[in-house]
């Protein structure tokens, strides 16, 4: 019989709400224990989702033997405490993007890993959506021919609170990390590393971005036309245009099963792969099968790719903020 694993939760918020009912889908999957300051946050979340304990510690849920792997939902600016806490306490991690506020705090995390021998993940759900890889598969059995350009976008209108997780610099807020990672994953995901960068970006009133355009160039020759906003409603989709025609992920391209291949008079293909649930348990899934196999990391997410990923995220933060 495959192990079944016990999972904690660390920072009961909206996102670990839509991860705790991806893990129902999960046999493997035990909703174990969920940690937070506040003791009521912890002991509701772990009511409404049928977690068996409820920790207003984390040290003291890192304390329980019984828990085998992490998943941290705190805010931006915590991944990085969190998630050393978590491999210095033995316990596998899953941690929310982005993975931490810079390279070099990434650097530390992926030592740590190494030198506890635990494993570790970033948990960018997109990378695991079917969808996505059906599109990456297409592009490699030459459905669009020789790819030319990307064009992805994430954006909504969020009111502007200089105190909010979105807003606040201190708690690692922007539209770049927030959101604009997805679409900045979705380009390196499908043509790598970019080997130039150009930003524009409206800088929010407390200095962080609140809408930028990211332009790629990569090493096929690809250009990437990228979009994050806090200050509009943006297609939220992600095309990738060839001589053949064109693989669209529609709305919205992050969390979806459908995929369509536009030719060039227009003819519409509908290649959706379909997805279960809201998708968030495909990461957990990997996670799970790599301990089986006794991995310290993921051969699907690397954590090579993060450390690379880190690094062009900090490039496009630095240039947007010189337009503030």
């Amino acid at each position: 019989m495959k192990k079944k694993y016990n999972w904690g939760i660390i920072g009961p918020g909206r996102i670990a709400r839509k991860f705790a009912a991806g893990l129902q889908l999960l046999p493997d999957a035990r909703l174990y224990a969920v940690a937070s300051r506040s003791a009521e946050r912890a002991t509701a979340f772990a009511a409404e989702y049928a977690f068996d304990k409820a920790y207003s510690s984390y040290n003291e849920m890192l304390a329980d033997p019984d828990v085998d792997i992490v998943y941290i939902a705190t805010t931006n600016n915590l991944h990085f405490e969190h998630t050393m806490m978590c491999l210095e306490a033995g316990k596998a991690v899953l941690c929310e993007k982005p993975f931490a506020s810079n390279i070099e705090q990434v650097r530390q995390m992926v030592a740590k890993s190494q030198e506890k021998k635990v494993f570790l993940m970033e948990a960018l759900s997109t990378r695991f959506m079917p969808s996505l890889l059906e599109m990456k598969r297409q592009i490699d059995a030459d459905a669009v021919g020789k790819p030319v350009m990307l064009q992805c976008d994430f954006g909504f209108v969020a009111p502007f609170d200089p105190q909010s997780r979105i807003y606040a610099p201190e708690l690692g807020g922007g539209s770049v990390p927030d959101i604009g990672i997805y679409p900045v994953f979705v380009a390196m995901f499908l043509f790598g590393k970019p080997v130039d960068i150009q930003v524009v970006s409206i800088p929010a009133p407390t200095g962080t971005d609140c809408t930028t355009a990211i332009l790629f160039r990569h090493n096929g020759g690809e250009i990437s036309m990228l979009t994050s906003s806090f200050q509009a409603v943006l297609e939220n989709e992600a095309r990738v245009y060839g001589e053949k025609g064109q693989l669209k992920l529609p709305r919205r391209f992050s969390r979806t099963g459908e995929l369509l291949f536009i030719d060039n008079d227009g003819v519409e293909t509908d290649l959706s792969p379909g997805m279960e649930g809201n998708g968030l348990h495909y990461e957990a899934a990997e996670v799970m099968a790599c301990l089986d196999s006794g991995l310290t990391e993921s051969p699907a997410m690397p954590l090579r790719f993060s450390l690379d990923m880190m690094s062009v995220l900090e490039e496009i933060t630095a240039r947007a903020e010189g337009w503030c």
